[in-house]
């Protein structure tokens, strides 16, 4: 969806759809967000706005509304630019990638909170969808309208390794259309043993998943001799600190453009002998 055709309507719709199923019809949300006759202007200002630019010359917007919802106060809604320029569309961002080791007396507790997240993530997405508000679903069609023929030889082999289907699907027609071979997978707790069969020639790796996250796949990784040299694109919503940045080869701030994708990638492979 191009920012031009957004309506105080569709905007309208998407926070109540995020409140109800966030707190229950009848709950009383944390945060009271009285969106009903207001102008899209008005909307959108109770929206922090980011242009998120990791590199000079990639930028993409996000907009987002931290509404939490009934065991979280932090969750937000988005409406956000990402892979395609222009192209805008709804999601939600659990905000829980907080570092908790496992030996903290709360450990289980927040586990429980993340997984109760995701599951809201999931079903506020399939209202937005539902209703006919853009999601990544709609980015996904958008992309695979644009998708190109047989661009002769392949120019690799890339595992992305992602627990947002439809992004992944996304990213994975658009690779397409570069000439790579691309497989997915969405469920990390098989990341290692599909990356030991496929053996290859880049992975490009979600870092927030449940269960596992990328730091631990790439620490698997790098320690079997088999995949050690196996270039990793790690990519990040949240904040991922320096120190973990540099255990992968390259790293891609979300949202991010497609032009970086490529850029990113074609650096990885860069003087590599990748598999016809």
């Amino acid at each position: 969806m191009k920012l031009s055709a957004l309506t105080a309507g569709v905007l309208q719709r998407a926070i109540t759809i995020y409140q109800n199923l966030a707190y229950g019809a009848a709950g009383k949300p944390r945060k009271s967000v009285e969106a009903a006759d207001k102008s899209l202007e008005d909307l959108l200002a109770m929206f922090q706005k980011e242009q998120i630019e990791p590199i000079p010359g990639y930028p993409c917007v996000r907009y987002w509304l931290r509404l939490g919802n009934r065991n979280y106060p932090y969750m937000k809604l988005l409406l956000q630019e990402h892979l395609v320029v222009g192209e805008y569309y709804f999601a939600v961002d659990t905000h829980d990638q907080m570092d908790i080791r496992p030996d903290l007396p709360d450990f289980d507790a927040f586990m429980a909170v993340r997984r109760f997240n995701r599951e809201l993530k999931r079903s506020i997405e399939t209202g937005f969808a539902t209703a006919g508000i853009d999601t990544a679903s709609s980015l996904r069609r958008l992309v695979s309208e644009r998708a190109c023929g047989d661009l002769g030889p392949s120019r690799g082999t890339i595992l992305i390794i992602d627990d947002e289907e439809d992004l992944a699907e996304a990213v994975a027609l658009l690779l397409k259309a570069r000439g790579f071979v691309t497989f997915k997978l969405f469920d990390p707790t098989r990341a290692v043993p599909a990356v030991t069969e496929l053996l290859p020639d880049l992975v490009l790796l979600d870092y927030e998943m449940p269960e596992v996250d990328g730091l631990q796949v790439i620490a698997q990784l790098r320690a079997d001799p088999a995949t050690a040299a196996i270039p990793v694109l790690l990519a990040s919503a949240g904040r991922v600190s320096m120190a973990d940045i540099r255990k992968a080869d390259g790293f891609l701030a979300k949202p991010f453009q497609e032009g970086l994708l490529y850029d990113m990638i074609d650096r990885l492979l860069q003087g590599r002998q990748v598999r016809p």
